[in-house]
């Protein structure tokens, strides 16, 4: 008994596959991955080397990025004496096992273009030229341009940047400048060129041809599902966006004209701009600004054509300032006459749309007579609010009429204010009328300088005569509710042209 207990004891600390016991601290490390436990190694650095090679292995199968779950691994290490220490090659197979389960999908290697808010991702570089290529190809009449991407070394990721150029812009260029020196000499530009060559050695066509937004080309990992063919792409990024722009009014526009130039509805029209207009009705003015929306793609060709043409053309109108007159008032001095010419031009597009045409030759054939306007240059006058707070009551306009005595088209505005309460002068002027006036009770009215005039009624008390000059912000009368008058509140009107026009669209 002795002796076979001598053995065991031995055999515990001879036997190859028990770990020997030392008091030097941790002797045995168990591997968790994922919550799981996997077995044990002999040290910390034998057990990260089994999952990092079972990572690598696992990786070598497959030719684009290989990712797994977020990884959550554990090496927990204890004092042992006798405990058995697991066969190597059976933890490094269920290390394999456990991170296959938590394989994610396999992300392939692919190329992002973005422009503005919109990214597509393509296979390949290749895929990325004939994406901006056929971008271009409905303009590019010749098939002159082609597009090339090249790795941007100014920057630390993997970005592409894509140029535009001519198939064969070098031979271009020798070709041109040996000629410019050989005929003059000397170094000229294609502008100066233009002047010295007749209309028939002048070629027509593409000179320019680019992307109105920057395209970024980004190299990146994705998995494969978000990978699009080259036609998808370029539906995505040609398909037209509503996008709002800013139109300023034009003089004689009208909100039916407009709907018409920008092709919106008008009842779109005053959606859009609920804030300054109320129904399709509505007053508008030169100068002032209005939301509209236009169909635009999100990558947009920027590309310029050179064209011969022979046209009419009208000569720049020719202005005379008289400091006499208000900038209201202009005359016609001479009616214009249209001329005749022959011109090179450089017409800019954004896709089909002309934005802008720069002459670069012009032949006069028949010169333009100009138009010559005479036109004012004072500043004509402002118009302030005649009370202070009060509020409106009465809009301008057609309304129902005010226990059925008061007019049913209202030729001014409404504010209810209590009697005695201060009216001053819209704007300076002298005092035509200032008195009883039927049904607009006690009344002034004030012409001004630029031959407007503005109306007060309704009054308690008036306080200047006929013929009195007044400054704008003056006090001229007391608030009242004479005449035909449902309640305590000022009339007011303005008066352009000898026509009443609604006084909320000039009141600064």
């Amino acid at each position: 008994m002795i002796t076979s207990l001598t053995v065991f004891v031995l055999g515990l600390f001879l036997l190859p596959n028990f770990t020997r016991y030392s008091s030097e601290g941790k002797n045995l490390f168990t591997i968790w991955l994922f919550g799981e436990e996997i077995g044990t190694a002999e040290s910390v650095e034998e057990a990260q080397k089994l999952i990092n090679e079972a990572r690598m292995e696992l990786a070598k199968g497959h030719s684009n990025l290989y990712m797994i779950e977020d990884l959550h691994e554990e090496i927990i290490g204890e004092e042992s004496i006798y405990k058995q220490v697991d066969n190597p090659e059976d933890v490094f197979a269920k290390i394999k096992r456990t991170l296959t389960a938590h394989q994610k999908e396999t992300m392939t290697r692919a190329y992002m273009v973005k422009v503005n808010n919109t990214t597509v991702n393509l296979e390949s570089a290749e895929d990325v030229d004939e994406l901006l290529t056929k971008a271009i190809d409905k303009y590019d009449e010749d098939n002159e341009y082609e597009v090339k991407t090249e790795i941007n070394q100014d920057r630390i990721m993997s970005t592409l940047t894509a140029r535009l150029i001519r198939r064969d812009v070098e031979f271009d260029d020798v070709t041109f400048e040996a000629g410019a020196e050989n005929v003059f000499g000397k170094d000229v530009s294609e502008s100066e060129l233009i002047e010295y060559l007749d209309f028939r050695d002048i070629t027509q066509g593409i000179t320019n041809i680019g992307f109105s937004e920057e395209v970024e080309v980004v190299e990146t990992y994705i998995p494969r599902s978000e990978i699009v063919d080259v036609d998808t792409a370029l539906s995505i990024l040609t398909e037209m966006q509503e996008i709002q722009q800013i139109y300023d009014v034009q003089p004689g526009d009208t909100l039916s004209a407009i709907s018409n130039k920008v092709g919106i509805s008008m009842d779109e029209l005053v959606e859009l701009n609920s804030e300054y207009l109320k129904d399709i009705n509505s007053t508008i003015r030169a100068g002032q600004s209005l939301i509209i929306t236009v169909p635009e793609p999100e990558l947009s060709v920027l590309w310029t054509r050179r064209e011969i043409v022979e046209e009419s053309y009208e000569a720049d109108i020719i202005y005379i300032d008289n400091d006499d007159w208000y900038t209201t008032k202009q005359v016609t001095v001479t009616e214009p006459s249209a001329g005749f010419r022959k011109v090179v031009s450089d017409v800019t597009y954004k896709n089909d749309n002309a934005i802008n045409r720069n002459i670069v030759k012009e032949e006069i054939l028949l010169e333009a007579v100009a138009k010559v306007v005479e036109r004012g240059t004072k500043v004509p006058p402002t118009y302030i609010k005649p009370i202070s707070g009060g509020s409106l009551s009465s809009g301008f306009g057609p309304r129902k009429s005010p226990g059925g005595r008061g007019s049913t088209y209202h030729q001014g505005v409404d504010f209810a204010i209590p009697i005695g309460s201060t009216v001053m002068a819209s704007s300076g002027g002298t005092v035509a009328a200032a008195g009883w006036s039927g049904g607009y009770g006690y009344m002034v009215l004030i012409n001004h300088p630029d031959g407007s005039k503005t109306r007060y009624a309704h009054l308690s008390k008036v306080l200047v005569s006929p013929g009195q000059s007044v400054s704008q912000g003056q006090k001229i009368a007391l608030s009242g509710n004479t005449g035909i008058s449902t309640g305590p509140h000022l009339h007011f009107e303005i008066i352009l042209n000898g026509t009443p026009v609604n006084p909320l669209n000039y009141l600064n």
